[in-house]
């Protein structure tokens, strides 16, 4: 048969047509069916053995090692098939943590500045340093507000002292910034108190927390910090200016590769 075959080879398209055929469905499995491996080297190993010996404080046997090595093959099994359907593309919270560990790759810890580079930093961003205007006051609380209130406040511009209700951060706040007495009393108390003259008592004014019969003491502008109070935020300003100056770099250079559509 085979003689048969090689006889008919030379003159035969047929045969040709069953050799090319037989050569590609070979290569297929060859390919196809070749299995991914799974690595397991010895320094993961170790790895393995030093993680179990932290947790347990001693060393694991032939079978607790055992099934360090078959978590660590079924995790890799998970995280490739994760991969395959895609979902580190999905997954916000996965794809953001890739993204945070190949920006810190990319830049690494930032080197430890001088004192030129932060001075420089500081000269150069000083709108970035500056402290809020502040306002120091005093208050007499009240949960609802008074059936007396006009009485209240006479009595008190004329320097006489009333109880109110207790509150929880005294009746005494001397410079407060003025994002802080939003926070803590709104945006039209605020409003209130910056229209209000200094040495004068006022009210009754509503904040989200009840009634205030009001005195502004003193008011301070916003002003630049000296280098030496804002150092530490200079410092961490900085380093994040150079790591995002290498990631950039980094991310610009790689979109040489790819063409990028915005459909609109």
């Amino acid at each position: 048969m085979i003689a048969a075959i090689r006889q008919r080879a030379p003159r035969d398209p047929f045969v040709v047509f069953l050799i090319s055929a037989a050569a590609i469905f070979a290569l297929y499995w060859a390919v196809a069916g070749r299995k991914e491996t799974i690595e397991v080297p010895l320094s993961v190993q170790r790895s393995l053995d030093d993680d179990y010996s932290l947790m347990t404080g001693h060393q694991p046997d032939a079978r607790a090692r055992q099934k360090l090595v078959d978590d660590y093959v079924g995790n890799e099994l998970l995280f490739r098939e994760a991969v395959q359907r895609g979902m580190h593309m999905t997954d916000k919270t996965t794809k953001q943590r890739l993204i945070d560990r190949v920006r810190f790759m990319i830049s690494g810890a930032p080197p430890e500045p001088s004192e030129d580079q932060l001075m420089t930093w500081y000269a150069g961003h000083q709108d970035l340093y500056r402290a809020e205007p502040w306002v120091s006051l005093k208050h007499v609380f009240f949960e609802r507000k008074p059936a007396d209130a006009a009485a209240v406040l006479a009595k008190l511009n004329g320097g006489g002292s009333v109880a109110g209700d207790e509150f929880w951060m005294g009746h005494d706040l001397s410079k407060y910034g003025i994002s802080m007495l939003r926070g803590m009393f709104g945006e039209s108390f605020l409003d209130s108190v910056e229209k209000q003259p200094e040495g004068k008592w006022a009210g009754p004014l509503r904040s989200s927390r009840g009634w205030h019969f009001v005195e502004v003491t003193a008011r301070g502008k916003d002003q630049l910090l000296p280098y030496t109070d804002a150092r530490e935020q200079v410092k961490q300003d900085y380093q994040a200016d150079q790591t995002g100056t290498a990631v950039r770099r980094e991310i610009a250079r790689l979109r040489q590769d790819y063409a990028v559509h915005v459909e609109s």
